[in-house]
């Protein structure tokens, strides 16, 4: 069985430069900040662990059990690969000078194919993350006997270009809405990027958040999801937004400091 319904929440708070200090490290430190969090790192949880799977915490008075993962895996050599076998057909352009990946394809009657590819290259640490995540949580609430916790899963980009915003946000909706089980013990994902910015209304650029959810039902999960985000914007010195994207993917485009990913295909 995989997920009927699927909900997207696009946001970002406004920034001209990254914030300071390691996303990783500013994130633990937002979490253990909150009174109701507890870490399965503890000693408190030593003997119930063990070296079983577990997740990283409890969240809100135990009603998320939450499994933080860093993407860092550059999908650049695979998909450079998998580019150079396509381009050795007989039917491949020739290219002179630098062009976008896109001009190059534009013209092939497998264009699509190609750019899904690309996508899914991007997307194979989202996946492996999600199913990874999805035992960890479910260990844990089958363990402490948690069986209504939500599940959360939060997702950090903070310096893989090639894994942007929307390649995370299309591997989530496919990965949940094809995958059978639909990853149960999942119930939400927060992905953040600070690898890129994108473009909010007014001119300004911001670094883009995703909120996935499967359920409207589950509303106390989403309030203090809510708080935990707004608070998150604050923490950076700013305001979290929501922006409109009306499943439109272009909303979600890159924009970066310096030059973009550059892929090599025909080297």
């Amino acid at each position: 069985m995989t997920v009927d319904k699927l909900y997207i929440d696009l946001l970002a708070f406004a920034a001209d430069a990254k914030p300071a200090g390691g996303l990783e490290a500013r994130l633990i430190d937002f979490l253990e900040g909150d009174s109701s969090t507890e870490s399965l790192d503890s000693a408190a949880f030593d003997q119930i662990n063990g070296s079983n799977t577990k997740a990283d915490y409890l969240l809100g008075a135990r009603g998320l059990v939450a499994e933080l993962k860093t993407l860092n895996a550059s999908p650049q050599d695979r998909t450079e690969q998998r580019l150079r076998e396509r381009f050795s057909r007989r039917d491949a352009p020739i290219v002179f000078g630098t062009l976008g990946i896109s001009d190059v394809i534009e013209k092939l009657r497998d264009r699509d194919a190609i750019s899904k590819m690309m996508v899914d290259m991007a997307g194979r640490a989202v996946r492996r993350h999600l199913q990874k995540a999805n035992d960890q949580i479910g260990a844990i609430k089958t363990r402490l006997r948690l069986p209504n916790a939500g599940g959360l899963l939060i997702l950090m980009n903070e310096a893989e270009p090639m894994i942007d915003l929307t390649a995370i946000g299309y591997t989530l909706k496919t990965a949940f809405e094809t995958v059978d089980g639909g990853y149960p013990h999942i119930s939400n994902v927060w992905a953040i990027v600070e690898s890129h910015r994108i473009a909010m209304p007014g001119g300004r650029n911001g670094f883009p958040h995703l909120h996935v959810f499967k359920s409207l039902e589950r509303q106390g999960e989403l309030d203090y999801i809510g708080r935990m985000l707004g608070a998150w914007g604050y923490r950076n010195g700013s305001r979290m937004e929501r922006l409109q994207h009306h499943g439109d993917w272009n909303v979600m485009l890159p924009i970066y400091d310096g030059p973009p990913p550059t892929l090599r295909p025909f080297a």
